[in-house]
């Protein structure tokens, strides 16, 4: 059963081959070219059109950029009083541009448009390990082209690093195979190692994969198989432990607040918050479930939830493709056709594929549309192999039929989503469903003696047809504007939604109420304030919510406490912890935003922000209370 070009990647190169003349050079490598070229008009192109993509990381960045052990623990404020809610990986390289360049929005988002534009390099050089160089190209250009990659790799949250490691995890595990060197498969565990100092246990859904498909087609026999996996595992720890035993043997005195937690313990966060938290919706297992329109956010979890509003316009659009992709491959994994690199490969992707899928459809604690990002890179993979296989066999006609039929489903489901942005570019939506009905028809004709060209002319088409809306969704997010914390791709829905509540706060031009994901507007005469306090002030200021603190400390280069963390739910700072800052003269101003205090807060945060307003002084600029902290009300 022919699924893949017959002229694999390993058959174009043989030891001790004569260099090819330049012209052959350049055809083998103009796709490769082409890639790059257009991830990074799509990456980089008006970059800055974000501001700070997230300032919640952008100013944890410009702290590390001068500090560091604000640098090491990743630190939200330049006081060093509480870090992020995630490790500090990505926020190391953002230090670095900072550091080189100067703060400003592009040193902030650049470094993950590059990690975008090296992450589809990755994706096709590593395709290009097990399958013709025209997968290798389309599986790249799936990667750009789902919507929800347009907007991580030009935002700066740690999930642009976390898909740039698990591509390379994923080239160095399938190199581990074609050189039948196991040094690869540790290069490999060791990156996973980095990547769980991105985002923690989320870093580590690859490693299933990764392992079953090394001890069921990995070299060697059995038990050498499970002694190179002993060694990877181990390989695996070394990194997130040596960091994780310094933050836990350190003296809590002697380092910042781990944020996201209320027992300032790094562990806690890994297992409550951002592990068994966000899988299984329990608040006491550290989830925080805000209310959604339908009660919390994993009311939705079933095997139909990436087709719903909230996560379909990001990434729902190749679904149909890719599921035929994944029946391929297991097809072929099962008849034992491809070569023992290429059942590797394939049992990799599509255990990869199917567990992200599982994990994204059935997490019930708190998840955003563009967490559908874990989803793109093996999803890219198996439409890849889908259409390398229709292309391939287009002379044959249950595969001419099938692509007819995928063809179809995918125009259903375009038009489907498209019901939620009612009125949005029609002339493409008409252009779609008459595109996707003619390669339909076409690809359905009797065999005929110009079955060939017929064939490749409509399978040409279908593709265009089925990447046509995707791609003007991400032409849509290259060229509006957004600054926060959940980055949503494409256009803004007309339907109500989570996702349409999201869309509307990133977008800078909408200032009409408070935003958690956004923050609230910097006003200038309290910055101005700010600015002109005493350097020798451990905190410039204080405000709630994180997103309230990054701005003001990014438009006036102090320091600004967040009391309470992110979703003021930390128990940080203690109310009796504030008041010796005070007596110490550690904190000058306290800015009150109660957006957040009436959309979430701890008890504690709220004990701190009465006491204040019971015992302080203030002014009001633009609608907001600047209380000095300096001098006390009379009893």
């Amino acid at each position: 059963m022919a699924l893949t070009s017959t002229t694999s990647a390993l058959d174009e190169r043989s030891a001790g081959k004569p260099k090819a003349p330049w012209p052959d050079r350049w055809t083998r490598h103009w796709p490769e070219a082409a890639l790059y070229s257009i991830a990074g008009l799509v990456y980089l192109w008006n970059l800055t059109i974000n501001g700070w993509g997230n300032p919640y990381y952008a100013s944890a960045a410009q702290v590390g950029a001068a500090d560091l052990q604000g640098l090491f623990y990743g630190s939200a404020d330049a006081g060093n009083g509480l870090t992020v809610d995630k490790p500090p990986a990505h926020l190391w390289i953002m230090a670095l541009s900072i550091r080189l360049f100067g703060l400003n929005s592009l040193s902030v988002l650049v470094p993950q448009a590059l990690m975008g534009i090296a992450t589809v390099g990755m994706v096709y050089r590593t395709t290009l390990c097990w399958s013709s160089r025209r997968q290798a190209l389309i599986t790249g250009l799936f990667v750009v082209l789902i919507p929800v990659t347009s907007i991580i790799f030009r935002f700066n949250n740690p999930d642009a690093l976390l898909l740039f490691l698990w591509s390379l995890a994923v080239f160095f595990a399938v190199k581990s195979a074609e050189k039948h060197q196991p040094r690869y498969i540790y290069a490999a565990s060791f990156i996973l190692g980095i990547a769980f100092l991105c985002k923690q246990f989320q870093s580590w859904i690859l490693v299933p994969a990764l392992g079953l498909a090394f001890l069921i087609f990995g070299d060697g026999r059995m038990r050498a198989r499970l002694g190179h996996l002993f060694t990877a595992a181990v390989v695996t720890l070394i990194p997130a432990s040596l960091w994780i035993a310094i933050v836990e043997l350190t003296p809590p005195s002697k380092r910042p607040w781990i944020g996201g937690t209320t027992t300032n313990s790094f562990v806690d966060l890994t297992f409550g918050y951002n592990g068994l938290g966000r899988l299984t919706g329990k608040t006491d297992l550290g989830a925080v479930n805000p209310k959604d329109f339908s009660g919390v956010v994993g009311y939705d979890a079933s095997p139909i939830r990436l087709f719903t509003i909230n996560y379909a316009p990001e990434v729902a659009w190749l679904l149909p493709v890719a599921f035929v992709g994944t029946a391929l491959m297991v097809i072929r994994i099962c008849r034992r056709s491809p070569s023992r690199l290429g059942s590797y490969a394939m049992a990799l992707l599509v255990m990869w594929f199917l567990t992200t899928f599982a994990v994204l459809s059935f997490m019930t604690g708190d998840i955003h549309p563009y967490y559908t990002s874990m989803l793109a890179l093996p999803m890219a993979s198996m439409a890849g192999t889908a259409f390398e296989a229709f292309w391939v066999n287009r002379n044959r006609m249950i595969y001419v039929r099938g692509a007819a039929v995928v063809t179809l489903l995918c125009a259903v489901l375009t038009s489907g989503i498209l019901t939620w942005f009612q009125d949005w570019q029609p002339w493409a939506v008409f252009g779609m469903k008459v595109g996707a009905l003619a390669s339909a028809v076409a690809l359905l004709l009797p065999l005929t003696a110009k079955r060939h060209q017929v064939a490749s002319i409509a399978l040409l088409l279908a593709g265009t047809t089925i990447a046509i809306i995707p791609a003007l969704f991400v032409i849509e997010s290259i060229s509006t504007s957004q600054q926060g914390s959940f980055p949503i791709s494409g256009p803004v829905p007309t339907a109500e939604s989570w996702h349409k509540r999201d869309a509307e706060q990133l977008r800078l031009d909408e200032k009409s109420k408070y935003a958690l994901s956004r923050g609230e507007p910097v006003v200038a005469e309290i910055a101005a304030y700010i600015e002109g306090t005493s350097s020798g002030a451990r905190w410039a200021a204080a405000t709630t919510g994180s997103e309230n603190a990054a701005l003001y400390q990014l438009a006036t280069k102090r320091p600004v406490m967040s009391v309470g963390g992110f979703s003021a739910l930390d128990s940080y700072p203690s109310l009796n912890s504030f008041k010796d800052y005070l007596h110490a003269g550690e904190v000058h101003y306290y800015i009150h935003q109660p957006g957040i205090l009436s959309w979430s807060a701890s008890p504690n945060t709220l004990s701190v922000v009465a006491w204040i307003q019971d015992h302080y002084p203030y002014r009001e600029f633009a609608g907001v209370r600047l209380y000095d902290l300096t001098q006390q009300l009379p009893d």
